[in-house]
């Protein structure tokens, strides 16, 4: 059943920050979406925020107007940096010159193809200012993928640097039929392209450009990440972006004009757009944009620029903490935290605590459907409460939804989680049958989140859900194994996936990067889960790798974990090299368990396996052909419905 047919009403079973504090309820109210401007969940309420500008731009233009020689942004590594007025003058004559000179207008769409730097950030107020979408592209994609989300917005024009559009557009450009004006970022033109720096020279910006701009207006469309499938484009409004700033501020204790971001993400993804970006924005303090994460690299600037708060995957915290540099800076001055987009491990938590004593140390995400902010843990209760993923933000609303639709009331029962409130999008780009499956008519956006709320309304992610792993009838949720395989000292970092078995259906998978000098064996690793899970959840298959792979944001790719073995890359026969890691990786029973199936249905152990691929047999060159084409999960996977895509 669809979500779009799925009827309310839905109380909304999470506890919330409105509950827990006085002083944020107060600060918000009930307001609702209005019809006919494409929202998928017209007419529904939500809470929003009470003092709210109009829209993204008139936050900007507050602190143009009251500081405009504080600095705004600095820029790593470059080294530029723009104070609020300079920033104002040049999304002033960006926008102006884009509007008369090129023929954008309200709803068009800007493409950014750049990390962070000074265009990024004048190309997109410039873009919102004249009531358009700005479209961060995902710079990780090939050239066709990247092409891909392009045409799919239609944009008119586009901002991209050098090399971006070496690697990424030139082979691709005459496929872009949409695009119109290509504003290049350097000195090195193309032909067909316009210098970004002719955009913004000395000329006089008359008053009476700007466009009627309200909050309901769409601002930007996000890709969600794709690590669960092809990606959407989820439509984000002014409210959306506006509510999503200043729930960051409240839940980091207050953020003022006196802070300093250090925004690590990079800031074609929603997490660096709408919880960095944005709240820096809205409070009028500054913000450090560094173009690609490096852990040394953020230790040093923490510590240059004094950086006071910052919104971060746990993967690069971690990665500044057990750095062997991080205790030769001061990075005291760091004391606002948020992290998270899922449950964090006990050990991370705990470290962070230890390394920063933070004012304020706070789990938060939530869904691109919703922003980037949903839930999120009170400082209070990061040690009392370890693990969860804490309340409904002031301005949220969260419940759990059974596989019918239909609302869970009772504590400690798993569903599906959806989000509700002022950050919820409009719905996906020109998509309305993903829209429906997703976005329910009473202002729910259903997350692909397995979750449950304990007896005092908080919540807790167990999954996604096609991440949760069925061994022999069993559930496992991977972020509990994860959970307590960071309890063990030696792990520096650590996933977990499910591989497809012929006997259970599933069996559970641990990908392991050891910490610097430490040296660990599988059966350790499984030995210390006996410590702390039941025995379905222990990893039978062990896996060393030197990183575990990740998107943009931090966030690991599971996916590409579900074949890997660790083999060498060097390895002169790779397809041997391959299946003798496969075998390493498992207990000595399993090796001689008959598990695999070739084509044809034969069964045979890994041990015979590895044999017949030794001798280079006959039987060694079906097994070779059907690693090359489909590697070894090709001989492990059942033919069910679920492991045929």
């Amino acid at each position: 059943m669809g979500a779009w047919e799925v009827s309310g009403p839905a109380i909304g079973m999470a506890r919330s920050w409105r509950d827990v504090y006085p002083e944020l309820a107060v600060k918000v109210e009930r307001v609702t979406a209005p019809k006919g401007r494409g929202i998928a969940w017209e007419g529904a309420e939500i809470w929003a925020y009470k003092d709210r500008p109009r829209n993204v731009i008139e936050a900007f233009r507050s602190n143009v107007h009251n500081h405009p020689d504080r600095k705004a942004y600095y820029f790593h590594p470059s080294g530029q940096g723009m104070t609020w007025g300079e920033t104002g003058d040049k999304v002033d004559q960006f926008a102006y010159l884009l509007r008369h000179n090129y023929g954008f207008k309200k709803g068009d769409r800007l493409s950014l193809l750049t990390l962070g730097c000074p265009e990024y950030v004048i190309g997109y107020l410039a873009a919102v200012s004249l009531g358009g979408i700005a479209v961060p592209v995902n710079l990780g994609l090939t050239p066709e993928g990247i092409a891909a989300q392009i045409n799919k917005v239609g944009a008119k024009a586009m901002v991209v640097s050098p090399e971006i559009w070496e690697t990424k557009v030139a082979s691709v450009r005459d496929q872009l039929s949409t695009v119109k004006s290509v504003f290049m970022i350097g000195s090195d033109l193309v032909d067909g392209t316009v210098a970004f720096s002719s955009l913004n020279g000395e000329q006089r910006v008359p008053s009476d450009w700007e466009e009627d701009v309200d909050e309901w207006d769409l601002c930007a469309i996000s890709f969600t990440s794709g690590t669960t499938g092809a990606p959407k484009g989820t439509m984000a409004m002014h409210i959306n972006a506006m509510g999503c700033a200043q729930a960051i501020m409240d839940v980091a204790k207050g953020l003022s004009s006196d802070d300093v971001n250090l925004c690590m993400p990079p800031l074609y993804h929603n997490t660096a757009v709408y919880t960095d970006f944005m709240p820096a924005l809205f409070s009028g303090g500054k913000c450090v944009v560094m173009s690609s994460f490096n852990p040394l690299d953020a230790i040093k600037l923490v510590e240059e620029h004094k950086a006071t708060w910052t919104v971060a995957a746990p993967i690069m915290l971690w990665m500044m903490m057990n750095h062997p540099e991080f205790r030769e800076h001061d990075c005291s001055s760091l004391q606002k935290i948020i992290f998270g987009g899922h449950a964090s491990s006990e050990t991370f938590i705990m470290q962070l605590a230890r390394e920063f004593s933070p004012v304020a140390m706070v789990n938060g995400g939530s869904v691109s459907e919703s922003t980037a902010l949903g839930f999120a843990l009170p400082t209070e209760d990061a040690l009392r409460k370890i693990t969860s993923c804490g309340l409904a933000t002031p301005n949220s609303e969260i419940t759990i939804f059974d596989e019918d639709g239909n609302e869970i009331t009772a504590a400690k029962t798993i569903g599906e989680v959806a989000y509700k409130g002022q950050q919820t999008n409009a719905g996906y780009w020109e998509d309305p049958l993903k829209t429906s499956e997703v976005f329910r008519k009473d202002g729910y956006v259903l997350s692909g989140d397995w979750a449950m709320f304990d007896e005092e309304g908080y919540l807790w992610l167990l999954d996604r859900k096609k991440d949760m792993v069925v061994r022999g009838g069993q559930n496992v949720y991977c972020i509990a194994v994860e959970n307590k395989l960071y309890l063990y000292e030696k792990i520096l970092s650590a996933a977990v996936v499910g591989v497809p078995d012929h006997v259970f259906s599933e069996r559970l998978k641990a990908i392991i990067v050891a910490k610097p000098g430490q040296h660990i064996t599988a059966e350790e690793i499984r030995a210390h889960c006996r410590n702390h899970l039941a025995q379905y959840e222990v990893p039978e298959y062990v896996v060393f790798v030197p990183a575990i792979p990740t998107n943009p944001a931090g966030k690991t790719l599971k996916q590409p974990l579900v074949d890997l073995w660790g083999e060498p890359e060097d390895a002169k026969d790779r397809v041997l090299e391959k299946f003798r890691a496969f075998c390493s990786s498992m207990p000595t029973e399993l090796l001689d368990l008959e598990h695999l199936r070739l084509d044809d249905d034969t069964p045979l152990s890994p041990r015979k396996a590895l044999g017949e691929i030794e001798a280079r047999s006959e039987l060694g060159s079906r097994l070779r052909a059907i690693i090359d084409e489909k590697g070894i999960v090709g001989l492990l996977k059942p033919k069910e419905a679920r492991f045929k895509s």
